[in-house]
């Protein structure tokens, strides 16, 4: 977890330094989605998709015509659900979450498609358990089988849509791909988050 907290404090320092130097504009604006995560684990199991929110905001800095970098803070919902028999669980991880993203764009007019990856640092804010067997119901904090820190990759590609002189929307597509090993006190099991995003928001220039 130290070397993934080095690497992502690294690439940040790595971008400033960037931006530092270029002729850049800034935009910022909200963001909102939907997650559809699942994990892999080790031992394989099968788990089903737990579809979840993503609310937060985002700072868009362009350097120059193409490039760009992408950050800011969101609220993530993450997670995954079983079935054994009649039982099901839901496991819901809550997570508080900051992309730095590095963003190729095409320097159209009205319309700006665009490509981003790099890492994601997430704070884990809750986590528990949800049982049913179709009479009973149960809920469980899981947070001591959780680890507090989830370090990541996200792959995606969007479009910018102009609708202002200030002003622009956008929709955007993404994989995120969970590098750290989430589960805690469980030396056996290896679990950890991806999931495909689909979010859209506004951006406005400053």
């Amino acid at each position: 977890m130290k070397l993934n907290t080095t690497l992502f404090a690294a690439v940040i320092l790595i971008l400033t330094a960037c931006t530092a130097y270029s002729q850049t504009s800034i935009a910022i604006g909200p963001e909102f989605g939907l997650n559809l995560a699942n994990v892999s684990t080790t031992p394989s199991s099968t788990t089903d998709t737990r579809t979840g929110f993503i609310i937060g905001g985002l700072v868009d800095i362009n350097i120059g015509q193409t490039i760009g970098v992408t950050g800011g803070v969101r609220f993530i919902m993450k997670g995954w659900s079983s079935t054994q028999g009649t039982l099901v669980s839901k496991i819901k991880l809550n997570y508080f979450e900051i992309p730095i993203l590095l963003k190729a764009r095409f320097p159209l007019t009205e319309v700006k498609p665009y490509v981003l990856a790099g890492p994601t640092l997430a704070f884990n804010l809750a986590a528990t358990s949800d049982q049913t067997n179709g009479q009973q119901s149960a809920t469980t904090d899981v947070s001591n089988f959780v680890e507090s820190m989830d370090f990541g990759l996200l792959f995606g590609a969007g479009s910018d849509f102009k609708i202002a002189t200030k002003t622009s929307l956008f929709i955007q597509f993404a994989y995120s791909l969970g590098l750290s090993n989430i589960a805690k006190n469980q030396p056996s099991v290896t679990i950890k988050n991806y999931g495909i995003q689909i979010t859209a928001g506004a951006k406005f220039n400053m």
